[in-house]
């Protein structure tokens, strides 16, 4: 089955591409990425002196028609694949663009909360670069964007976890089994851009509501989350700050822990603290060379429940990326406490011990 997930896309993307070109916006493009990794928590990658192993494949597709266009990016993984984003949209005006499909939420800092290949915590909780089936609205009047969307639900629905980003969804951890549904939620972002001289400031807010529906017990929980970011950028110099207030409030049907919920990703499922607050912090430094652009980061992000008997989520990334033509790498260190995937299993809960996990981590990708 997987395999002919792989080739019905791929022979869509070849036929599309064999036919004449009609608009002169028609692109289709992709990656290829491979990755080794070192992690002092993993005895076989200790043993193995690390792992390196074949990361994405990426197709990527946009084509426009006067004021009308659509973009899309499907990836293909080690077994499995999944959709990023595919939508819709049209430019009503110069400053107003409406878009519907697998869309991106408007939530938190604009772009990324990180420069690492890892992401920030905010990530695997569904605060960054997040995607959603929907409709949204953006407009742009001087130094004001405003950015509104109505997301129906997860691009994969509540059983299949292969959204991009976290997402509340049904699934089982242990012994207690989680059958929420993230449904009909309303985002929106307002930022301003705010220049002088070399210097250029991004401030916002954000919001986000929306119903978290348990299909078991035909019950409705909710969520209610708010972010305040800014972004400031002078000389190469970048510096990122983000504080976020989180709370997933579901129904309780007397079999869980009300303090937990399930969250699906990436073909994975697991458990976060269901309220608390996210703090980020990122500085970075961009330098152009003759042979490219290099950029030095150092990203930390936290996860703080708000129940005694949890602990904070900690992690700190150190890394640069090298940009030459086509070719992208990242060589990023990771220090973790209590992370996801990173000698945890979990965000925001009770911690198994007080160590530092730690991973050398570097992403090749090859862009065509």
């Amino acid at each position: 089955m997987k395999k002919l997930n792989l080739v019905l896309p791929l022979s869509v993307f070849i036929t599309i591409a064999s036919q004449p070109v009609i608009a002169d916006d028609l692109e289709i493009g992709g990656s290829v990425r491979a990755n080794y990794s070192y992690s002092d928590y993993s005895e076989s990658s200790k043993d193995k002196l690390g792992d390196f192993d074949f990361n994405l494949l990426s197709i990527t597709f946009s084509d426009k028609w006067n004021d009308i266009g659509v973009k899309a990016e499907y990836r293909f993984y080690d077994g499995y694949d999944h959709l990023k984003y595919g939508y819709a949209y049209w430019d009503a005006n110069e400053d107003l663009t409406i878009s519907g499909g697998a869309i991106s939420k408007p939530f938190g800092n604009k772009g990324y909360a990180s420069h690492s290949w890892w992401y920030s915590l905010n990530y695997y909780m569904g605060f960054e670069d997040d995607y959603g089936l929907g409709v949204s609205a953006q407009y742009q009047n001087g130094s004001s964007l405003t950015e509104v969307a109505f997301i129906k639900n997860a691009v994969y629905g509540t059983t299949d976890h292969r959204d991009f980003a976290g997402t509340v969804a049904k699934g089982t951890v242990g012994d207690i089994t989680y059958n929420n549904e993230e449904t009909n939620t309303f985002a929106g972002r307002q930022s301003f851009t705010l220049n002088s001289g070399d210097l250029t400031t991004i401030i916002g807010a954000s919001i986000e509501y929306g119903q978290l529906y348990n299909s078991e017990f035909g019950e409705s929980g909710d969520t209610l989350n708010y972010a305040v970011h800014l972004d400031m950028n002078y000389d190469g110099w970048g510096f990122q700050a983000q504080y976020l207030a989180f709370d997933f409030d579901q129904y309780d049907d007397g079999k869980i822990d009300p303090n937990k919920i399930g969250m699906g990703m990436l073909d994975g499922f697991y458990e976060v603290a269901s309220k608390g607050n996210i703090y980020t912090a990122n500085l970075s430094k961009s330098i152009a060379t003759s042979w490219g652009n290099l950029t030095l980061y150092n990203d930390f992000s936290m996860v703080q429940p708000d129940f005694e008997a949890f602990d904070d989520s900690i992690l700190n990334s150190t890394g640069v990326s090298l940009s030459y033509g086509p070719v992208f790498v990242y060589v990023d260190h990771y220090m973790a406490k209590n992370v996801l995937w990173l000698g945890g299993n979990s965000l925001g809960l009770a911690q198994t011990d007080d160590d530092w996990d730690h991973r050398f981590n570097i992403n090749l990708a090859y862009y065509f």
